[in-house]
């Protein structure tokens, strides 16, 4: 039987996220998280998954993150893969059509999620219409501007969950969350930014004990510091990549769908 070997290529030019290309056989979801922990991002190509298959792939990736039994409400009732179907209704804003701001998964459910994984179930007309938007914050970290840090230096942000459908065990109004988290592996970044004003949103966030404006001004400096060349790898999809990103180590979001676009991908979460 011929062996199954993996080699891998950098996707940006910093050498932040990898492709992870398998001769001899299909992919290692092992070595996948290997590539992914390594490098923040894994790309794999051509992958041919039914929902059932990438349910076993997740499993073999981590442990998975299930909302069951109590939580079984979070996320319009998913337990262990997400469908991010790019639902047209208006309410639906984690799985729908617009844009989501960069964030880490778990920020405002306090849920620990080490890797997030992404497959393109089905795509239609989509170009760079919806690309999965990657940042290497810990290198985005170390290098930011003392105004800057000093808000994260502060220790909290406060959040209120907007798209009670999706956000159905978060309080009720607004709540503390600290600005930084470690669950062992490597200290990170505990954000979620704000939306665009005048959209459909499903959080909002702000800095304690300051005016709404001078909130609003902070946050639009840091996204515009975290959306640069140097920290941002922006996946455009093709049918059948598999995206694993390492959600300790990066800040992701999603560009928004063009109206005749289709975006359907799986999701699933895993701690290690």
């Amino acid at each position: 039987m011929q062996s199954v070997t993996c080699q891998t290529r950098p996707l940006s030019a910093s050498g932040f996220g990898a492709e992870a290309v398998f001769a001899g056989g299909p992919a290692d979801p092992v070595r996948v998280r290997e590539v992914a922990m390594a490098s923040g991002v894994a790309l794999v190509r051509n992958c041919a998954f039914t929902e059932d298959d990438f349910r076993a792939f997740v499993g073999r990736m981590g442990a998975k993150v299930s909302y069951e039994d109590d939580d079984a409400a979070v996320g319009y009732g998913f337990t262990d893969i997400l469908h991010l179907d790019g639902s047209p209704d208006a309410d639906k804003v984690v799985t729908g059509r617009g844009g989501l701001p960069l964030h880490t998964d778990g920020v405002l459910l306090g849920t620990q999620v080490d890797l997030i994984i992404l497959y393109a179930a089905e795509l239609g007309n989509l170009g760079e219409h919806g690309a999965t938007i990657v940042c290497d914050q810990l290198a985005a970290w170390r290098a930011m501007p003392v105004d800057l840090r000093a808000v994260i230096d502060a220790g909290t942000l406060e959040y209120r969950a907007l798209e009670r459908g999706y956000f159905t065990t978060t309080p009720d109004g607004w709540y503390e969350i600290p600005t930084v988290r470690d669950y062992g592996r490597v200290r990170s970044l505990n954000l979620a930014l704000p939306f665009a004003p005048g959209g459909p949103a499903s959080w909002d966030v702000r800095v304690p004990g300051v005016t709404a404006t001078e909130s609003a001004a902070y946050f639009g400096r840091l996204a515009d510091y975290l959306s640069g060349a140097d920290y941002l790898y922006a996946h455009v999809w093709q049918q059948g990549d598999l995206l694993v990103v390492d959600n300790q180590r990066t800040l992701h979001g999603r560009r928004g769908l063009a109206s005749d676009s289709t975006r359907k991908l799986l999701r699933g979460q895993v701690t290690i």
